[in-house]
């Protein structure tokens, strides 16, 4: 046997012996993925203030979560936390898992949870609501206090990204001092203005400070931090930009998955790239926000008239194709959870404001409105239904959201102009009560029903998301609303729905904030997001989309993708 043959044969063995081997990460090998980002001096370290370098999803790769939610079984695997759960008492106690260091060298402790929440409870998160105190136990145990068990408390706390205490502990220690007042105000502006030199990490991904630029960031591997010891790539990179700057990245094979909004003609061209396209429910979407402020879009009857202006299902197909489906029921919260939580006899009588511009016309005729010589509709004070709508302009999706809504509603007689606004400033003009129409979104990607309905009765009316947003009029909705079934205060409703494990209880509760936002329409839902994420096999080997784990929300808390990272199950494609 000659020398050629014996190294055919070596070569076959070889290759025979890979295809049974487990994959392993080539040295230098980068993950390539994308998330829209604020470049400093703007964009910061701080990750509890506006501007501050969160990335998204990907938070969890530097600032990791406790908890993750798998949504096919509705089970939490613990992530930082190794083991939680409620105690004798009904309070909920978390212990972090031993042996995670920062990448500045301090021990992930108690101490973190502490500070976390601490700074949460100075911002007015939500969890609060829930909680009269957080306890030390021990080095690595906090027990969260409450008066009752609360699954909204449950979901807030584990889906928390943990923040070191060496980089918060002292602004964290002097809040937990305070109650609201003057010095609570000021350490609270304190906090908004704070700006760590360096990001510190506590997940299996640092960013690397120097390589921030217009394009994109590096995330070095961080030795010592959570799952850091079962990562296939030695980098992630960070591409920076919406969907016209990411898209053309995508087609390029520079850039490996995106979670971005694409429309149906980039999906097409993707796809024959052979490209995958992975769709999985949001739980939210677009939805047209109104001013309460600026009459008449206070009456009901306009916002009600507005709804049955617009063809849904139109309005999704062009801004996104198969993944905007247009929403059903109108109650604040996606078809999927209506269905889940409320009645057959509760979802038959909502109004599903389907397209009829007839009902519309009658709706504003009834409240003394009429069209004018040029076919505009005048309100009862002679006034032309002229407003402006704004939207986040880099958005593809919600900016075709926005341009539909727009002709649609102009075409029924109404003067709409629309204005694409910055989306890092565009949060912020609602918040501020700065616009008169403005398209955000309806429902959170979420399980819980709580949480889609503070969107509109916390978040959008006033509170903010992070330190800095909070303190204005948003847009101004009354919490306190009359309907059909009586008088309640929806904000307080929403949090009272989360309280308790007794399902027939929340269920209740739930109904009410469904009909009460069916008749009210606080803000006017478009149609449910399903995600069209751009993933590219030929260079990331993950699971198939067979996988429950797919049945998780595409973006946020629980994402599949970087659930997937944490578990060490992605990897470069061989």
């Amino acid at each position: 046997m000659n020398k050629r043959t014996l190294l055919t044969i070596a070569m076959v063995v070889a290759v025979a012996l890979l295809a049974f081997a487990p994959l392993q990460a080539q040295d230098g090998a980068v993950l390539n993925v994308a998330w829209p980002y604020t470049v400093p001096p703007t964009g910061h370290f701080n990750t509890f203030a506006a501007n501050g370098m969160v990335l998204g999803q990907y938070q969890d790769l530097h600032e990791p979560p406790l908890a993750v939610l798998l949504w096919a079984s509705g089970e939490y695997e613990g992530m930082a936390a190794d083991s939680f759960g409620w105690d004798a008492d009904g309070n909920y106690v978390v212990t972090l898992v031993d042996g995670v260091t920062w990448s500045d060298g301090s021990a992930m402790t108690a101490d973190d949870l502490m500070a976390t929440f601490n700074l949460f409870r100075l911002r007015g998160d939500a969890v609060w609501a829930s909680l009269t105190g957080i306890e030390k136990v021990d080095d690595m145990t906090v027990k969260f206090v409450m008066d009752a068990p609360s699954s909204l408390a449950e979901r807030l706390i584990l889906i928390t990204n943990l923040r070191p205490a060496s980089v918060y502990g002292d602004l964290a220690d002097r809040a937990a001092m305070l109650e609201p007042g003057d010095e609570w105000d000021a350490l609270l502006a304190e906090l908004t203005e704070f700006r760590p030199e360096v990001p510190v990490s506590g997940g299996p991904y640092k960013i690397d400070p120097a390589s921030i630029t217009e394009a994109n960031l590096m995330m070095d591997l961080n030795p010592g931090g959570f799952a850091s010891d079962i990562q296939n790539f030695d980098q992630v990179r960070v591409w920076n930009g919406e969907t016209e700057v990411v898209t053309p990245l995508v087609a390029n094979e520079e850039l490996w998955y995106i979670t971005h909004g694409i429309p149906p003609t980039t999906e097409e061209a993707f796809s024959s790239q052979g490209i995958d396209i992975v769709r999985s429910g949001m739980n939210n979407g677009p939805g047209l926000y109104v001013n309460f402020a600026v009459y008449p879009l206070n009456l009901v009857e306009v916002r009600q008239a507005i709804a049955y202006a617009i063809d849904r299902e139109q309005n999704g197909f062009v801004s996104l194709g198969e993944s905007g489906v247009a929403v059903e029921y109108m109650d604040g919260m996606s078809d999927g959870l209506s269905e889940a939580w409320l009645s057959d006899e509760t979802l038959d009588s909502l109004n599903t404001y389907s397209y009829d511009p007839d009902k519309a016309t009658e709706l504003l005729t009834s409240v003394g409105f009429s069209k004018n010589d040029d076919g505009v509709w005048v309100d009862d004070q002679g006034n032309t239904l002229s407003f402006e709508l704004t939207f986040p302009q880099e958005f593809a999706d919600w900016s075709a959201a926005a341009e539909n809504v727009t002709a649609q509603l102009n075409d029924f007689g109404f003067d709409i102009t629309a204005r694409g606004v910055p989306f890092q400033q565009h949060p912020q003009e609602v918040y501020d009560g700065n616009f008169q129409m403005a398209i955000r979104n309806w429902g959170l990607g979420d399980p819980i029903p709580a949480r889609s309905y503070l969107e509109a009765y916390n978040r959008y009316n006033g509170q903010g998301e992070v330190a800095g947003e909070a303190g204005s009029v948003g847009i101004g909705f009354d919490n306190n609303v009359s309907y059909s079934g009586g008088e309640i205060n929806v904000f307080d409703v929403s949090n009272e729905s989360a309280q308790g494990v007794d399902h027939d209880v929340q269920a209740a509760l739930v109904t009410e904030l469904a009909v009460s936002y069916n008749e009210l329409l606080p803000a006017i839902p478009l149609w449910e997001r399903y995600t069209n994420n751009a993933l590219n096999r030929n260079f990331l080997s993950l699971p198939d989309v067979s996988d429950p784990t797919f049945a998780n929300f595409g973006g946020g808390a629980d994402n599949w993708m970087t659930y997937f990272i944490l578990t060490g199950q992605v990897a470069p494609a061989s």
